[in-house]
């Protein structure tokens, strides 16, 4: 399970050749690879990017002083979103990158952690909902017409 937090999930591509090429040397059968990243998906992108950012800006800035890293701007936070580890949108929004992942990185499982500190249960309900409705049934509907090759 690759767990990816921030930056571009590509860059964890070399990580699944490796992983992949030591199953082979040693003898072992190819094994599921997975992918553990943040997010929220609600009816429309608007909705999850505004609602994701006011619960996940005070939690990073909070981390930020913990930690000693940069504190969360708002360009940074739709550069996740856009490019990087965030999966946060419409449940299109969300299988296009998760079906853009799996290919990529050769996944044949996802995990999103949909929670974050003090998100309304019913934002977490939401995102429940629509991953076993609709975001699920296109990924596999994408990874149909082009698979993943795991």
């Amino acid at each position: 399970m690759l767990a990816i937090i921030g930056g571009r999930p590509q860059r964890f591509a070399g990580h699944v050749d490796l992983y992949l090429q030591a199953l082979k040397q040693v003898g072992n059968p190819v094994q599921p690879i997975g992918q553990h990243s943040l997010g929220l998906v609600a009816d429309t992108d608007e909705e999850a990017v505004e609602t994701w950012w006011r619960y996940w800006q005070p939690t990073v800035e909070r981390l930020a002083k913990e930690r000693g890293f940069h504190k969360p701007d708002r360009a940074r936070y739709e550069a996740e979103i856009d490019n990087g580890a965030l999966f946060v949108g419409s449940p299109e929004t969300v299988a296009q990158k998760i079906a853009t992942m799996a290919r990529d990185l050769r996944l044949s499982r996802f995990d999103l952690k949909y929670d974050i500190m003090h998100l309304p249960p019913e934002a977490r309900a939401r995102t429940i909902e629509l991953l076993g409705s609709k975001v699920a049934p296109r990924v596999r509907e994408l990874l149909a017409k082009e698979p993943t090759h795991v």
